[in-house]
């Protein structure tokens, strides 16, 4: 399958919607259709994630975990990467309301807490 050009494909649909819009008297209805859209593409997961790491990941790893987020939640989904050295290592990432904690902090914390049990 032949790449698309992006751009030209979105002019295109662009063009093709503003003609609808008028041709059905709804040209006023522009930003809310396009509204519409977006949530259409978005979809009704979750539209924001923030991936917390103890250091600065490079370009190479953050396009990874994007691909992997975006495959799972959606090519919508923005997300932000930020750095908390307190979390000392691995990764914590928040996607809508749920919490994955991988972080070396987490695991120290629930060492601990066995430890105390016994």
């Amino acid at each position: 399958m032949p790449a698309v050009d992006a751009p030209v494909v979105a002019r295109a649909l662009y063009d093709s919607l503003v003609q609808t819009l008028r041709a059905n008297g709804a040209e006023n209805q522009l930003d809310e259709v396009i509204g519409a859209f977006v949530e259409l593409v978005r979809g009704s997961g979750p539209r924001e994630a923030v991936v917390t790491s103890a250091v600065a990941l490079s370009q190479e790893q953050q396009n990874t975990i994007l691909q992997q987020l975006r495959g799972k939640h959606g090519v919508a989904l923005d997300v932000t990467f930020e750095v908390d050295p307190n979390i000392l290592g691995g990764l914590v990432v928040q996607v809508g309301d749920q919490v994955l904690d991988d972080s070396v902090r987490s695991r120290l914390v629930a060492i601990q807490q066995r430890m105390l049990v016994s």
